[in-house]
């Protein structure tokens, strides 16, 4: 009889045992689940977050009243072995020397030290619709609207835009046209005269069929190519102390 109930306490024992054995595994293995998929979901997120960051044009304001600042500057620094003059900036008579040392100008201190306007990046949506942070409708590989605050600099500065070719569907689209308007900075009345409202300008050509090897630290590394009006005046515009200046992406070719 002894014997008996000793047999039965210890299968009580064993099988209670057992439960909370279980019980404990279980609980392990849905803690790992819960990890694991907390891990997943971050990880998603991340890679969602990189996917949809967009590429960016850049934009350089190059005052005139900056020039005797520039030209020693890049005057001084090593030549191409391909041309016999350095690029010194969009004011200098330089023919062709942008092409050979245009990353010493975008490489120059100055855009950093205060010494010239901050290099202004820009959105290049992908596809169109939507709205920029201006109001102005969002065009598949146009930048984005950038303003150019009142007192940037007063007088004439060369607007010249950087933009990645793998922006433009991969090199095969070019920025043919821009738009440019002002706005009274205090008021945020548009500056107009009769039906005008702003202008629009033609890239040069010229200017944009060069790529740019850019290989220096200031902008990501990579093929460019540069749009402006230059030679053409469009762009060298006349910028003041009471508007602020718009500058977007107009059309692709």
């Amino acid at each position: 009889m002894k014997l008996k109930q000793l047999l039965l306490a210890f299968f009580a024992t064993s099988v209670l045992f057992v439960s909370c054995t279980k019980e404990g595994t279980f609980e392990t293995f849905e803690q790992a689940n819960t990890t694991s998929r907390e891990s997943n979901l971050s990880t998603m997120a991340t890679s969602t977050a990189v996917s949809t960051v967009s590429p960016k044009a850049y934009i350089f304001v190059e005052p005139y009243t900056m020039f005797q600042t520039i030209k020693p500057y890049l005057s001084s620094l090593p030549k191409s072995p391909s041309f016999p003059i350095n690029f010194t900036g969009f004011f200098g008579v330089n023919g062709n020397a942008w092409k050979y040392t245009y990353n010493n100008y975008v490489d120059m201190p100055f855009w950093n030290n205060g010494t010239l306007p901050s290099i202004i990046e820009s959105n290049i949506p992908q596809i169109n619709g939507g709205f920029d942070s201006y109001g102005n409708p969002k065009l598949a590989y146009c930048f984005e609207t950038i303003k150019i605050p009142k007192n940037t600099t007063v007088g004439m500065a060369w607007i010249t835009i950087l933009i990645p070719v793998t922006a433009m569907n991969n090199d095969a689209k070019r920025l043919r046209t821009v738009y440019s308007y002002e706005k009274n900075a205090t008021t945020g009345a548009l500056i107009t005269n009769g039906s005008w409202k702003g202008f629009t300008y033609t890239m040069d050509n010229v200017l944009f069929s060069h790529v740019i090897n850019y290989q220096g630290n200031r902008l990501p590394k990579g093929l460019y190519r540069l749009y402006s009006t230059y030679p053409s005046t469009g762009l060298r515009s006349n910028l003041n102390e009471k508007n602020d200046y718009y500058l977007r992406g107009n059309s692709i070719q």
